[in-house]
């Protein structure tokens, strides 16, 4: 995992850099007093097992004032006293005490109201770049507790894909997070917050950092600090979200360059902060005035992700199609588009890009607006279950068998309705039973990799499959050690058998939804321009069940 963003929303502000996570607790202030005798039971059951660790440590005195203290019991009373609590900090030492139940005092005393804390890491639990608006407590709560926590909980499961979206933290915290590509961004929040709020806006600062940047790399992250610094802090403001929108953030932040980069690694001090904010005040903020190109170009991506649910034999238990119609404009001046679409019925909880004049939309179902200079999301939509045919552009079947404690699974792939056109980057991950050895794979097209860790897995990928391609085949087998002879069993009953399998793929110039472009005219202005559409449909949460 090369970026953690951990992002929050709360008010204050601070940066820090977090790379111990020590417990550093006062035990004469009446915080760690209180915690103690809200959480006692807690806090007594591991105290008592750890009473004879730290009895090695105290001196004469120290043994005799906390055997005073337990009243000869030589274990913690069931209901803490007001002399108890008074003389712990003298009977064993503030440095013992915090190794006994320091966690838990630490994670009850700031388990309190806290929103909103942003870090960036390279995967490992020390976050690159955190950027906080809230008090100290939280600060400290959220970057030595909780993402600590979620890198641990990354690390237990199988891929980040497998992790869930919205995760319950330690000390009452929840993440929200989203991965794209390489790279998982994560909030903490605490309060009553709405999920797709905060993934909305993760969403915003994903796509922004990445048109500063470029490609979004620990490397290039840390080489592009200052400007990630200033677009996190203006894209947030006291803890709430000010805008995303680049076309905005362009004129408070200066794009990175050679010379920024070079001066602020040779000094440590960024350039962006000299540079006065060029704030566009106009009834288009997105569309600054007097923009000009030597050559007018327009182009239109969309892209379209298919959620499925596929049984063994290959039919679809379950289909929908969501998509994103993204777009580069490079026009002088201050156009006016219209756009067409194809079946634009078809389009359900459409959310655009402010530029749109809903009116339009609503009343002729066409696409009126003024574009932002550059890339930008026009429009996100689902498509209408009504206007949809449950046609897969990927046919993927399964055949499971077990003999004892041995066990196979046969997939076979080929290509689906795609009107004829090829589909790239096929993978399929197969997830085994935690207990499964001797893996053996044999594929009859594309390259395989064997995962045989905590969470063992068979990736299979193939570069290409063309619609009058034979099927290929992954055969799977492996064998499953019985929980009871396993040194490490767990508790709970651990799966038998593998029984899913995850899908990607591409079909470029295919649309699943048939939304397409039909038309495409500028207003406003009388030069011409140059306009392209590509289409593409990936696979989104797309899983075989056997």
């Amino acid at each position: 995992m090369s970026f953690l963003k951990s992002l929050a929303s709360t008010a204050g502000a601070a940066v820090s850099i977090i790379a111990s996570a020590d417990y550093d607790i006062n035990w004469k202030d009446q915080a760690p007093r209180d915690a103690a005798v809200q959480h006692w039971a807690e806090v007594k059951k591991k105290a008592d097992a750890a009473l004879p660790l730290a009895g090695l440590r105290l001196t004469a005195e120290q043994k005799a004032k906390l055997d005073e203290l337990l009243k000869g019991e030589g274990v913690f009373p069931d209901e803490p006293t007001d002399v108890l609590l008074d003389g712990l900090p003298d009977a064993i030492p503030p440095a013992s005490l915090n190794r006994i139940i320091g966690s838990i005092i630490d994670d009850c005393i700031k388990n309190h109201k806290h929103d909103s804390v942003p870090s960036i890491s390279s995967g490992k639990e020390a976050p690159i770049i955190q950027k906080h608006w809230c008090d100290d407590q939280s600060i400290k709560r959220a970057s030595v507790v909780v993402v600590p926590a979620f890198a641990r909980y990354l690390r237990s499961v199988a891929s980040a894909e497998d992790a869930e979206p919205v995760w319950a933290a330690p000390q009452g915290g929840v993440c929200v997070h989203i991965q794209r590509g390489e790279v998982i961004y994560m909030g903490v929040v605490s309060t009553e917050t709405a999920p797709l709020e905060v993934i909305e806006l993760l969403e915003g600062v994903s796509q922004a950092i990445a048109e500063y940047i470029g490609q979004v790399s620990e490397l290039t992250i840390k080489e592009n600090f200052t400007t990630i610094l200033q677009l996190l802090s203006e894209m947030v403001d006291s803890g709430r979200a000010v805008t995303t929108d680049t076309a905005v953030l362009r004129g408070l932040v200066a794009a990175p360059s050679l010379v920024s980069r070079v001066i602020e690694n040779v000094s440590g001090i960024g350039m962006g902060a000299e540079r006065r904010p060029d704030v566009n005040t106009s009834a288009t903020p997105w569309r600054a005035q007097g923009i000009r190109h030597t050559s007018n170009e327009f182009f239109v991506d969309v892209v379209e992700r298919i959620d499925a649910i596929v049984g063994a034999d290959g039919a679809a238990a379950s289909f929908d199609v969501s998509g994103d119609i993204e777009c580069k404009a490079w026009l002088s001046g201050m156009p006016d588009m219209l756009m067409t679409l194809r079946n634009a019925q078809a389009l359900d909880d459409v959310a655009f890009h402010p530029c749109v004049r809903l009116g339009k939309w609503e009343a002729e179902r066409r696409i009126a607006f003024v574009p932002p200079d550059g890339a930008f999301r026009l429009a996100s939509f689902h498509a209408s279950a009504d206007a949809l045919e449950c046609a897969l552009p990927l046919h993927v079947r399964a055949t499971a068998s077990a003999s004892g404690l041995d066990n196979t699974v046969e997939f076979g792939v080929e290509a689906g309705q795609t009107g004829g056109r090829r589909i790239e980057n096929v993978s399929l991950r197969v997830p085994l039973p935690a207990l499964a050895y001797n893996i053996r794979v044999q594929c009859s097209a594309g390259a395989h990799t064997v995962s045989s860790t905590r969470a063992p897995q068979v990736d299979w990928t193939i570069k290409a499959i063309g619609p009058s391609d034979r099927a290929a085949r992954l055969v799977v087998h492996y064998s499953v050690r019985s929980a009871a002879a396993s040194a490490d069993a767990s508790p709970l009953p651990a799966a038998s058998a593998a029984s899913a399998a995850f899908i990607g793929f591409e079909v470029p110039g295919f649309s699943a939804s048939s939304v397409k472009v039909d038309s495409l005219k500028i207003l406003r202005e009388s030069y011409n321009i140059y306009k392209g559409v590509r289409y593409v449909t990936k696979a989104g949460s797309f899983q075989l069940r056997f």
